[in-house]
C-alpha cells in the first residue's frame, strides 16, 4: 500500500492541473464570447440620395446592433449627441441638410440592462450640400454618356468600314446591323429607332411593313439573301427557240387577210 502512495500522489496532482488548465481555458473563451457578444455594431445605411465613396447627401439612417439586453443607444456625431433610441430597432434616420456640411466622425454609445457602457465603431463621411452632389452625379453620368455615344459612332464607323468594302451589303447592313424579316423573308438594315430588347431588336420590315423582333445576321447571309431577291424579282426572259417561234408567228400574220 505503501509503495502506491507515491503514485496516487502524482496521479492526483496531475488531475488538478489538468482540472486548472481546463478550467483556465473555459474562463477566457467565456470572456471572449462575452466580449464579442457585448460589441456594439454601427451601421450607415442610405435610404434616399447620393452616396459616392464617402461622400454623402440626403436621407440616411443609423443602425446600432448589440447583446439581447441591449436597452438604449446613443447616436453621435463628432462625439456630440444626434438622437437616443430606447427599444430595437436602435434606428435613427436623418437628413444630410440638418448638419453641417464637411467631414464628420458617426458613432454610438449603448447601455445593457446591467449597466454596462458599449462604444461602437466610427463612420468618418463628408456630408455635402446638394450642389455638390448635383456636380458629382453630373461628373458621373457625363463620361458615361459619352462612352456609350462614342461606342455608338465607333459601331456605325466600323459599319460604314464594312459596306465600303463591300458594297453589296451597304443597302441592307447599316450601323446597327443588317437583319432578314422573318415574315417575308426579305433582307434589310435594322434601323436606329427600332427598339432593343434581350433578345434582338423590334424592327419593322421595310418590304411587307411587319413589325417583328430581328437579331443581327452575318453579312455574308445578307449578300446571299440579298441575291435571292434580286433573282426573284427579275423577270425571267422566255428561251431563245420560244422567243424565235413567237416572232415567226408574228411576222406569218402581217401577211394574212
Amino acid at each position: 500500500m505503501n509503495r502506491l502512495s507515491p503514485h496516487i500522489s502524482a496521479l492526483n496532482k496531475s488531475r488538478r492541473q489538468i482540472t486548472f488548465l481546463l478550467l483556465y481555458f473555459l474562463f477566457f473563451v467565456s470572456a471572449a464570447f462575452a466580449q464579442t457578444d457585448g460589441a456594439l455594431q454601427l451601421n450607415l445605411r442610405r435610404d434616399f440620395g447620393t452616396g459616392i465613396g464617402a461622400n454623402i447627401q440626403g436621407t440616411f439612417s443609423l443602425r446600432a446592433e448589440g447583446p439581447a439586453d441591449l436597452e438604449r443607444v446613443v447616436f453621435l456625431l463628432d462625439d456630440e449627441p444626434m438622437a437616443e433610441a430606447n427599444a430595437a430597432p436602435f434606428r435613427y434616420q436623418f437628413h444630410t441638410d440638418a448638419y453641417p456640411p464637411g467631414v464628420h466622425t458617426f458613432s454610438a454609445v449603448g447601455y445593457t440592462a446591467v449597466g454596462q457602457e458599449l462604444s461602437s465603431n466610427t463612420i468618418t463621411r463628408n456630408i455635402m450640400t446638394g450642389a455638390e452632389a448635383t456636380r458629382g452625379m453630373v461628373w458621373m453620368i457625363v463620361p458615361v454618356l459619352v462612352l456609350i455615344v462614342g461606342g455608338s459612332l465607333l459601331t456605325g464607323w466600323i459599319a460604314k468600314r464594312g459596306q465600303r468594302a463591300n458594297p453589296e451589303t451597304a443597302a441592307v447592313n447599316g450601323a446597327f446591323g443588317g437583319t432578314i424579316c422573318p415574315k417575308c423573308k426579305r433582307p434589310f438594315a435594322r434601323h436606329w429607332w427600332g427598339l432593343n430588347i434581350i433578345v434582338g431588336k423590334y424592327d419593322r420590315c421595310p418590304h411587307c411593313g411587319k413589325w417583328s423582333v430581328v437579331q443581327r445576321v452575318h453579312p455574308d447571309i445578307l449578300v446571299a439573301s440579298l441575291d435571292a431577291m434580286r433573282q426573284a424579282d427579275t423577270p425571267t426572259s422566255p428561251p431563245a427557240d420560244e422567243a424565235d417561234a413567237r416572232q415567226r408567228r408574228l411576222d406569218d400574220s402581217r401577211y394574212e387577210n
